[in-house]
């Protein structure tokens, strides 16, 4: 992977680690990388990977110069090299290259020999913004995140995605596949409960011609199409009980069957799923196949809800305010006002970062000159008529909150002997929700260490 830093005025706005095989960069909000100044271009330059090798294209009318020399058409990156791109500097580095101080921004056309070697910078952390493709935070929850990303990314195994709605589960599936081995081929997105159920198999699978009415000619499912590439199947616990059986036919022996066909068709595709339901009671429910469940769930990553990371919301919200003030064509960026960021920090965001891009995009059609949104203009009731501010409010003190939550979840487990299903179905959340709170609520079993916890396959505790 290549990691680029972003320099304005000497000062480092951004930290990109690039995990597509290719993107764009230029000062229109449609581009991967988004630098908003005049002088920059709509679509000023491609990155694109070539093997093990990155690549620079020139779509500029200013031109990019690659460590001081003007680039005529397409230019390799190598590591630690700077590219300019004006006002900015980009300055680049490969997988497990050790960082080393910032560059000073240098003009291009600079003598490089027998200058003093400048100060280095230092970033303000409030402007620092991490991406994983285009995933935004530095939180270590999603510090965790991208971690499991390039962990998972290099096995061929499934993957299960648990979230909120709106966390972003589609976006961590394809940071894993543009990451892994297969990213030179598709990967097709497959949402289960957008699907009617009579037509889901089909759609997966596909389907011989006269198979039923209408069907005139052989298809395709997903799965073939997305042949040496990922599947992700969102929302997998709305899959009906005779496609979860064809899936995990599929997950088994790699290989499917169309509808009205006796033929088997090898395919070989990782499949990446995500949902937002307890499938563990869906199990314990008999609505959800177990053998699927474990198939599916050798590698799990849990997406954790905004409000768990308030940090990153000034992030994601400068994100926003930078893309859509652009596809708006406002004059400038709106800026946030320090109190309008702590509101947006406080807010409990129900429905998480999705709903923070609807909220951000809103006020900006709102927006008047001088293009500076404060705490008024987000959150008044004349900006969004028929919403109330309780809806962004949460309480004015967190911590009481946490205690009596973290004292609920003590006295569930206790009164259940530590056997986290119970507790689980008491409180109406799954098991890996109780170990997770427990972490989190630093929660220790009675007579153990630490490092001694696990849970067993039961679901009790050992106490």
């Amino acid at each position: 992977m290549l990691e680029l830093k972003i320099f304005q005025d000497k000062k480092l706005i951004q930290k990109v680690v690039l995990s597509k095989r290719e993107i764009t960069v230029g000062r229109s909000a449609d581009n991967d990388l988004i630098l908003p100044d005049e002088h920059v271009s709509r679509l000023h330059a491609i990155i694109a990977r070539r093997g093990e090798e990155f690549l620079l294209e020139d779509r500029s009318s200013n031109g990019v110069f690659v460590n001081g020399k003007k680039v005529s058409g397409v230019a390799p990156l190598a590591p630690r090299c700077r590219v300019e791109i004006y006002p900015f500097e980009l300055e680049c580095f490969y997988e497990g290259e050790e960082e080393t101080a910032p560059l000073s921004h240098r003009r291009s056309g600079e003598k490089r020999g027998g200058e003093a070697p400048s100060p280095a910078f230092s970033p303000p952390s409030s402007a620092l913004i991490y991406h994983f493709g285009i995933l935004i935070g530095e939180s270590p929850p999603m510090q965790q995140i991208y971690q499991m990303i390039q962990d998972v990314a290099k096995s061929t195994a499934t993957v299960l995605i648990r979230g909120e709605h709106g966390t972003g589960k589609e976006l961590v599936a394809r940071a894993i596949h543009e990451a892994s081995p297969r990213r030179q081929k598709p990967f097709l997105p497959v949402n289960a409960a957008a699907i009617p159920l009579e037509l889901i198999e089909s759609e997966l699978f596909g389907y011989e011609k006269g198979t039923f009415t209408g069907a005139q000619t052989a298809k395709k499912g997903k799965t073939e199409e997305a042949d040496g590439g990922t599947l992700f199947l969102d929302e997998i616990g709305e899959l009906s009980p005779a496609a979860q059986a064809k899936l995990l036919r599929f997950l088994q022996g790699k290989k499917i069957n169309r509808l009205g066909s006796a033929y088997e068709i090898p395919v070989d595709v990782r499949v990446i799923a995500a949902t937002n339901k307890d499938l563990e009671r869906a199990v314990e429910e008999e609505v959800f196949r177990p053998d699927l469940y474990y198939r599916l769930k050798v590698a799990e990553i849990f997406l954790p809800p905004l409000r768990e990371r308030p940090e990153d919301i000034p992030l994601l919200a400068a994100h926003f305010l930078q893309a859509f003030s652009q596809e708006l064509g406002l004059p400038a960026c709106p800026l946030l006002t320090p109190e309008a960021r702590h509101r947006l920090q406080r807010a409990p965001w129900p429905g998480n970062t999705r709903q923070l891009e609807n909220f951000i995009y809103g006020a900006l059609i709102r927006a008047r000159p001088p293009y500076s949104l404060d705490e008024a203009a987000l959150f008044s009731s004349a900006a969004w008529p028929g919403q109330s501010l309780e809806e962004f409010q949460s309480p004015a003190e967190t911590a009481p909150l946490q205690e009596s939550m973290r004292q609920l979840l003590l006295r569930t487990l206790e009164a259940h002997e530590w056997n986290a299903i119970k507790a689980a179905k008491v409180l109406k959340v799954s098991r890996g929700t109780i170990y997770y709170k427990m972490k989190k609520y630093g929660i220790q079993i009675p007579g153990l260490s630490k490092k001694d916890e696990s849970p067993l396959k039961d679901g009790t505790i050992p106490s």
